[in-house]
C-alpha cells in the first residue's frame, strides 16, 4: 500500500500526513466535515474558543459514529439470521 504525502487544511492549520492513496479523497472530505461542524457549531452557540466548541464537535461525531456502529451492528445480526434461516432451509431442501 503506497503512501502519499497529503495536505489538508483543518480549523485554518496545514496538516501534512501520510495516507494510503486510495484514502486521500475520504481525508480531504474528513477535513471539510470537520471544519464545516466547528463553523456551525460556533454559529449556534456563540461559542467563539476553538477550546471550547472543539469537544461539542469531538462529541458529535463520536455520537455519530456510535449509532453507525449500533446500526451496522444491527444489520449484521439480521444478514446472519437470515443467512441461517436460508443454510436450515437449504440442509431440509437437499435432506428430501
Amino acid at each position: 500500500m503506497a503512501l502519499k504525502l497529503v495536505e489538508v487544511i483543518v480549523l485554518g492549520q496545514a496538516l501534512r500526513l501520510n495516507v494510503p492513496e486510495e484514502q486521500e479523497d475520504i481525508l480531504r472530505q474528513a477535513a471539510r466535515t470537520l471544519d464545516a461542524q466547528v463553523s456551525e457549531m460556533k454559529e449556534r452557540t456563540g461559542l467563539i474558543q476553538l477550546d471550547r466548541v472543539l469537544p461539542i464537535v469531538a462529541l458529535n461525531l463520536s455520537f455519530e459514529l456510535t449509532q453507525e456502529k449500533s446500526k451496522n451492528s444491527q444489520i449484521e445480526d439480521v444478514l446472519k439470521t437470515r443467512i441461517q434461516q436460508l443454510d436450515h432451509s437449504l440442509e431440509n431442501v437437499l435432506a428430501r
